[in-house]
């Protein structure tokens, strides 16, 4: 396990953080820190950390100023930041890496990856790897941590800030996610299609089409969306078997 740290003032960008974790089994939070006076204090009690994450702009102590004296606590340090121009001041301060906010998950996962490659034998334990399942928390079981596995799955739906996920076996998942945080972690795999703007469908469980309706099999129904329509119909030229009969 990897030991990691989080030091950020905005609490949504916590969250947004803390969710792209969860899907990384192989790191573990231990400690959380919205006021940087405060980070600078724990931080600098706790043995070293595998990897810590800091925001740049925060009130009082900045993240530059704030490195500078934590550094030496953790092996790598990602810098988390909605500004670009702070880039330069990032490796000044010996930051192993730069994420621009919003990043996708696929730019994170890649980062982590990177910064702790995966050694022979080893599992990545991200949901981009070769596994054959991620996990989420279930809001309808308070917050019970859920494996899913990709042959498990139906289809994923966005309901407001949540997505629901549809598993073969009728049950349906609530996850604090997006659809495109879901495409970030299925859109390597080719059996997953996104054909609306509200779904995320595994080509796998579709049951049948009728022009433009997909009908999923557990009667999920739905009209692909205008903007999907040519990898709709790419997806069809492909999957669609044909004649070759002459007429």
């Amino acid at each position: 396990m990897l030991r990691c740290a989080i030091i950020d003032d905005e609490e949504f960008s916590v969250n947004s953080l803390l969710r792209y974790i969860e899907l990384l089994p192989r790191l573990d939070v231990i400690g959380v820190y919205t006021n940087p006076q405060e980070a600078l204090e724990q931080v600098g009690q706790v043995n070293e950390l595998d990897l810590l994450f800091m925001d740049i702009d925060m009130p009082y102590i900045s993240g530059i100023e704030l490195a500078r004296a934590l550094r030496s606590k953790t092996q790598k340090l990602v810098f988390t930041t909605s500004h670009s121009q702070y880039a330069f001041d990032a490796f000044e301060v010996e930051g192993d890496a730069f994420l621009l906010k919003p990043f996708s998950f696929g730019k994170f996962s890649t980062t982590i990856n990177r910064l702790f490659p995966v050694m022979p034998g080893e599992k990545a334990n991200d949901a981009g790897s070769g596994d054959d399942y991620f996990l989420v928390k279930n809001k309808e079981e308070d917050l019970r941590i859920i494996r899913v596995r990709y042959n498990e799955i139906v289809a994923f739906e966005s309901a407001q800030n949540y997505v629901k996920i549809y598993l073969t076996n009728g049950k349906v998942l609530t996850a604090y996610l997006t659809l495109k945080d879901i495409m970030d972690i299925v859109g390597a795999r080719d059996s997953f299609k996104q054909f609306h703007r509200a779904f995320i469908v595994s080509t796998d469980c579709i049951d049948y089409i009728e022009g433009s309706t997909i009908k999923m099999v557990n009667n999920l129904c739905f009209t692909v969306g205008e903007h999907y329509r040519d990898s709709f119909s790419m997806y069809l030229s492909n999957k669609l078997v044909k004649t070759s009969r002459k007429r």
